[in-house]
């Protein structure tokens, strides 16, 4: 192989790699119908509730279908700051849970997906 196109292979790669990543759409970031935050705010007032109600409104998710909400805290260990927030919740008739990950700055819905046996069309599932 050319010594220079050994040099530009990792660099192609990366470049292939952001192209594909550059397709996927973060979830909703706010509500358009203001249930979604009602309801959440039924079980805890945090400062994410309204990005969180996004990311379920624009996963389709029905409103009255959360039964359980809370929210965990991941923190930068270099300065102890709140880097993400993580929103734990339970829907009706579903084992396992749902889960939207926010910035802990923002609260800017980062992903949305389901743990534990949890099943939402078009939501990934880990």
């Amino acid at each position: 192989m050319n010594h220079g196109l050994k040099k530009a292979a990792p660099l192609l790669m990366g470049a292939v790699l952001l192209t594909a990543c550059a397709g996927l759409n973060p979830p909703q970031q706010a509500a358009t119908d203001p249930a979604y935050q009602a309801r959440l705010d039924q079980f805890t007032a945090h400062r994410c509730n309204d990005r969180t109600a996004g990311a379920l409104q624009g996963a389709g998710i029905a409103a009255d279908s959360v039964t359980e909400l809370y929210y965990t805290e991941i923190l930068d260990t270099t300065n102890d700051r709140v880097s993400r927030y993580i929103a734990w919740m339970r829907l009706a008739g579903q084992p396992g849970q749902l889960v939207v990950e926010n910035d802990g700055m923002t609260c800017r819905a980062i992903q949305i997906y389901t743990r534990f046996g949890a099943e939402v069309d078009g939501v990934s599932s880990y």
